[in-house]
């Protein structure tokens, strides 16, 4: 970009009051202005001429937890015709919206790894819960039974997780796994050696590893190669006492084959955080199969989030100015 042009960055207003000056002084720094347009938090538009002055976009919240407002953020994005760079507030770059971006030559990154330690917190509760049996004492509780489990539990050290894609969420769960004794098996792109990891194999030879798999971990990004990887045969490979845990994508998974298997107790249980349609459906059977835990989208909140994507933010808009490489740049395609 040349010296002295006017930066128009859109972003939410936590954002600008929080972060403004630093971005002010950055942008000083290496001799530009900066111009801030607010997106709007309610039924506000923004009118020609903010749309046009918008040349760069980031925001800073927990945007999945309301649709409208994604809707009216990328709505803006859509028409600011000289928006150059957006920095995504998470990982996941599988909305329509950003492809329209990419093939208008506009640049993305996102912020993958802001919240990969809260997604594999959440993850790691689910295999606790499961394996020490905290939704029978839940029960038991409710029901104001004394019911003990005993050993009626399988020892966690030994076990096998199995863990699909393996991007900075899928190494912080294979690092607590393997903190707990587990085996791991990386299943990825392409295999290669990583750390915490027992076996690493291409996404082609998946089929060789969910026979041996004790949990099954979906931490993929969603993609034509993993769009309904876990099919209903898939499943059929897994051993009856697996358990499935998906905090990827919905569609990678095949909701109503695992429902099935749930029902029929050829797996031992699921936690899931995403889904095919979402909100969830109340007619959803997965509301009431005592062998499931749902969290709604939710598995990556956490109080320090923001901080982090804004600090990712900040270190790219620097690299940005001085005509460096960014970082978690998105290809197209």
């Amino acid at each position: 970009m040349q010296r002295r042009e006017t930066i128009g960055l859109f972003a939410n207003r936590e954002f600008l009051d929080t972060q403004g000056e630093r971005v002010r002084a950055l942008a000083m720094a290496y001799g530009y202005a900066v111009e801030f347009v607010v997106a709007p938090s309610g039924d506000e538009r923004v009118e020609e001429p903010a749309r046009s002055a918008i040349t760069v976009a980031t925001f800073n919240g927990y945007w999945e937890a309301d649709p409208r407002f994604t809707r009216r953020f990328f709505g803006v994005l859509l028409r600011a015709p000289r928006l150059r760079w957006f920095h995504v507030p998470n990982a996941g770059v599988d909305h329509p919206a950003f492809q329209s971006l990419l093939e208008r030559g506009v640049v993305l990154t996102t912020s993958a790894g802001a919240n990969a330690v809260a997604v594999a917190h959440s993850v790691w509760a689910a295999v606790l819960a499961f394996a020490r049996g905290m939704p029978h004492w839940l029960e038991a509780q409710r029901s104001k039974r004394w019911q003990p489990l005993g050993e009626n539990r399988r020892d966690l050290q030994g076990q096998i997780m199995v863990i699909v894609g393996f991007g900075s969420i899928g190494r912080e769960v294979a690092r607590l796994a393997r903190s707990c004794g587990l085996r791991v098996v990386a299943v990825r792109r392409q295999a290669r050696a990583e750390e915490f990891v027992d076996e690493c194999v291409p996404l082609e030879a998946i089929d060789s590893v969910l026979p041996r798999a004790d949990w099954l971990v979906l931490t993929c990004p969603l993609t034509e190669r993993t769009r309904g990887l876990i099919d209903a045969e898939r499943l059929r490979c897994l051993p009856a006492s697996a358990y499935v845990i998906n905090v990827s994508r919905g569609a990678v998974l095949d909701e109503q084959a695992l429902i099935a298997a749930l029902r029929a107790r050829r797996l031992a249980g699921a936690y899931l955080d995403v889904f095919v349609e979402e909100p969830l459906p109340e007619s959803s059977p997965l509301w009431e199969l005592d062998n499931v835990i749902l969290s709604p989208h939710d598995a990556a909140g956490a109080t320090g989030n923001r901080q982090r994507v804004n600090e990712l933010f900040l270190e790219n808009f620097e690299r940005w100015l001085a005509g460096g490489e960014l970082r978690n740049r998105v290809s197209l395609g």
